[in-house]
Parts: structure tokens; C-alpha cells; sequence
């Protein structure tokens, strides 16, 4: 981050400089959820409900890479926004290169100790049931996990980008591998009829490209935290506070792979495939909201931390609330877009089976019944984060699976079918109640003394 962004962050209206970050990386997050969306959109056109089940299946592996990946990315991005807030720029690029560091390190294990055990995890996964699962549920995964650098490392370097004071050119890569993503599938998964192999094979090739300009721009003169050939030395002291920064982070990827791992579960044990095809409809759906909620919060982010580090709680409290807000606004209009019309939501996943199109109906409608209160979960943890409080964020973010697992085991026992789609809604109520509390709380302590005993009377 420049000197003068540096300034901005100081002086600039709490309010202008919000929408200056949340609205690149709101939409940055809107087009990386495309690179799964648009996956899902031509293999529910082109493979039909059997490859929407294997994708899905498979899938919680692609997300310990995600969540790998947010964990590298959130961390060095807290690190660095705190350490710059604190003027110390030599350990903000020591940062960076220790991100880089871990980045290489992960992308190598996962293929190490992935390949060698593809079947059992297909196994583990359920996703060998039925041979038409299989034969698109192999190759797949055998891509996924080979290219795991590539879905870690476009992650990493967009949120370096951005907090480098270039949220636009960020939002510029990840279009540009959205766009990539789409041409590609339309190639090989419509035109060469590759399945799901074809779209493992374009998703990795967007992300490879959007992985080489991202760390290209980091070398060049336009870097506030420039990178040279001669100075690649990363800050080992910072290691362990990126992956510390960026734990909750992992842990929210991860609970999103045991839960989807257990609604799978579950959906195979009270209805069949199509229910899992279904839920997959419904996952697109809602991941789409999340990474809008996600990109809002990760917009926050530079914002809170910098302030955070420079001791500013009156503009630590003003970002915060403003997130709040837009958060509940736009998961209201969510809600009421959902409900209105499920029918049409889910006929962008389907090759025009009707059986599809009504039990994605079903499943948008039930499973997605708190989208409110999901996104202000996730809006309060990044906060948290933000702010230097990770263990109050992973506590938060460890109830989620805490609390979800038994009402997955008990709910369906009471209502069928409709208990899988409706344990997420749940839980999500109460954890959301929990969350508006403790940012009540964190409002009020933001506030200055007067104030706060004022409020108090």
C-alpha cells in the first residue's frame, strides 16, 4: 500500500473509503464465485444431474484448498494491513513473503498425499456409489488436487493486490479468470464434451493465469510493496502469526467441507442422488451470496486492521457498523429473490429435467430460509479477525459444526427429507443471534467514554 493510501486510510471520511474497498471486492468475490457457478451452470447443462451429484460429492476436498488458501490470504492480509498501520513496511513485505512461502509449501503436500489416495477418498466421499457418479467424480478430483497451488495461490494474490491500495486492478484479475473460466467450459465441457474433467481443466488454467499476473505486478514499479530478484528473504518470525491471523478462516472452509460432507450424508441416507444434485442447486446458489457477504467483509478488512493498528476505535467502529448494515440489506434481498423464484433459480442448473428443477425448488426454498443471519455470521468473524480477536472468531465459527452436526442427525428423524435442508437454517438463527450480540457489544465499546455511559443510562 502506497504512502498516500496509507494517508487516505488516516484521513479520508470512514464512510467514502468503505465503498472505495467494499464495492471492488464485493465484486471481485461475485466474479470468483463464478469460476463454481458457471462450472455448475454447464455441467447441469451439458452432464446433467448425475455430474452435478459427483462435483458436489467431491467437492469438500476442493474446499480444504479453499480454505487453505483463505487462511494464507487472510492472515498475511491482517498482518500486513497492522504492520503498515504501524509504519513497519520492512515486516509488511517480510509478510508477503512468508504467504508466498506457505503457498508453495501446501501446494506441494496436497498432490504428495492426494494422488496416492484418490480412491480411498472417493470412497470416503461416497462419491463410487453409482458408476455414473464415479466416472465423472475420478478425473475431477485427480485435477483438482494436482492444481492445488493454482485455486490457493489466485486467491492469495487478489487479496495481496488489493491490499497493495490496487482493489481495482484485483477486481480486474479475477473478471479476467471468470471470463476465462466461462470460454473454457463453453470449449470443453460444451463443445469437446469433456465433463467434469473439462471443467477441472479450465478452472485451473483461469486460475493460473490470474496466479501469474497477480505475483508479475508484485515485481514491478507500480508495487508499494515491491519484490525484487535479489531480496526474496521472507520474515520467518511471521509464519506463525499469518497462519494464527488466518486460522478462523480456515476453519470456516473447513466446517463448510464436514457439513457438506454430512449433508451429502445425509442426502443419500433419506432420498438419492437427485437430492443430492439438488442440494448442490441450492450450494451454488448460496455460495454466490456468500462470497458477496465475504467480498463486503474482506472490503472492511484493510480499513479495520489499519485502524485497529493505529489506534482509531471512533473509525474501527464506523467501518463496522457500515458492514453491518449493508450485510442485512443485501441478505434480505437475497431472501425475498430466493422465495420469489426458485423455479427459475434452479432451471439455470438443469438440462430441463423437471425432476430437477422441483426438487431445487424445494431445496432453495427450505435450505435457505436465514440467509440474513448466514451472512452476518461470516461478516462478524472476518470483523473479529479484523480487529485482532481470532479466538473469538474461531469460537464462533466452531459452533457452526458444534451445533449443525446433531440437528443433521435429529432433524430428518422428525421431518424427512425436508429435516437435512432445514438443520442449516437452525442453527444458523442461533448463531446468528450470537454474533448480533457480541457486535452490540463491540459497538459500544468502540464508542468514546461519554458516549458509552450515556448509552448505558
Amino acid at each position: 500500500m502506497t504512502n498516500v493510501n496509507t494517508r487516505d486510510l488516516d484521513t479520508l471520511a470512514v464512510s467514502k473509503l468503505f465503498w472505495r474497498y467494499a464495492i471492488p471486492s464485493v465484486a471481485g468475490m461475485l466474479v470468483t464465485g463464478l469460476y463454481a457457478v458457471i462450472d455448475g451452470v454447464f455441467v447441469g447443462h451439458y452432464v446433467g444431474s448425475h455430474g452435478l451429484a459427483a462435483i458436489n460429492l467431491v467437492y469438500p476436498m476442493v474446499m480444504l484448498q479453499v480454505g487453505l488458501g483463505a487462511m494464507i490470504s487472510m492472515g498475511v492480509a491482517t498482518r500486513i494491513a497492522i504492520r503498515q498501520g504501524a509504519g513497519d513496511m520492512a515486516g509488511a513485505r517480510g509478510a508477503l513473503l512468508a504467504a508466498l512461502l506457505l503457498l508453495a509449501l501446501f501446494g506441494a503436500l496436497i498432490p504428495l498425499f492426494g494422488l496416492s489416495n484418490i480412491d480411498a477418498l472417493l470412497g470416503w466421499l461416497r462419491a463410487d456409489g453409482q458408476a455414473e457418479v464415479r466416472e465423472q467424480a475420478y478425473p475431477y478430483l485427480w485435477w483438482m488436487l494436482s492444481g492445488a497451488v493454482l485455486t490457493m495461490g489466485q486467491m492469495l494474490v487478489t487479496y495481496l493486490v488489493r491490499n497493495d491500495g490496487r482493489p481495482g486492478l484485483a477486481t480486474v484479475l479475477t473478471t479476467l479468470g471468470a471470463l476465462l473460466n466461462i470460454l473454457l467450459d463453453y470449449v470443453l465441457v460444451g463443445l469437446m464434451a469433456m465433463g467434469l474433467e473439462g471443467a477441472a481443466i479450465g478452472t485451473l488454467i483461469a486460475e493460473g493465469v490470474v496466479l501469474s499476473l497477480g505475483l508479475a505486478y508484485f515485481f514491478t514499479r507500480h508495487a508499494g510493496l515491491r519484490l525484487r530478484l535479489r531480496a526474496l528473504t521472507p520474515d520467518w518470525r511471521a509464519l506463525w502469526p499469518v497462519i494464527a491471523l488466518g486460522a478462523p478462516s480456515l476453519l470456516m472452509e473447513l466446517n463448510l467441507a464436514v457439513l457438506l460432507y454430512a449433508h451429502n450424508y445425509q442426502l443419500l441416507q433419506w432420498g438419492n442422488d437427485l437430492s443430492v444434485a439438488a442440494y448442490a442447486v441450492a450450494g451454488y446458489t448460496e455460495s454466490l451470496f456468500v462470497l458477496v457477504i465475504h467480498g463486503l467483509a474482506v472490503g472492511m478488512q484493510p480499513l479495520l486492521g489499519h485502524a485497529t493498528g493505529a489506534g482509531q476505535p471512533e473509525r474501527v467502529r464506523a467501518a463496522l457498523l457500515h458492514g453491518l448494515k449493508v450485510c442485512m440489506a443485501i441478505g434480505l434481498a437475497a431472501l425475498a429473490a430466493v422465495q420469489a423464484f426458485p423455479a427459475a433459480i434452479a432451471g439455470w442448473y438443469s438440462d430441463g429435467s423437471a425432476e430437477l428443477i422441483e426438487a431445487g425448488s424445494r431445496a432453495l426454498q427450505l435450505h435457505l430460509l436465514a440467509m440474513p443471519l448466514d451472512g452476518l455470521v461470516v461478516v462478524g468473524c472476518t470483523a473479529l479477525q479484523a480487529m485482532a480477536m481470532t479466538r473469538l472468531a474461531l469460537g464462533i465459527t466452531v459452533s457452526k459444526t458444534i451445533l449443525l452436526l446433531p440437528s443433521l442427525g435429529l432433524l430428518p428423524l422428525l421431518m424427512g427429507l425436508d429435516g437435512v435442508w432445514l438443520a442449516m437454517p437452525l442453527v444458523n438463527l442461533l448463531l446468528g443471534m450470537l454474533v448480533m450480540a457480541i457486535m452490540w457489544r463491540e459497538l459500544r465499546r468502540l464508542l468514546p467514554a461519554g458516549q458509552r455511559m450515556q448509552a448505558g443510562t
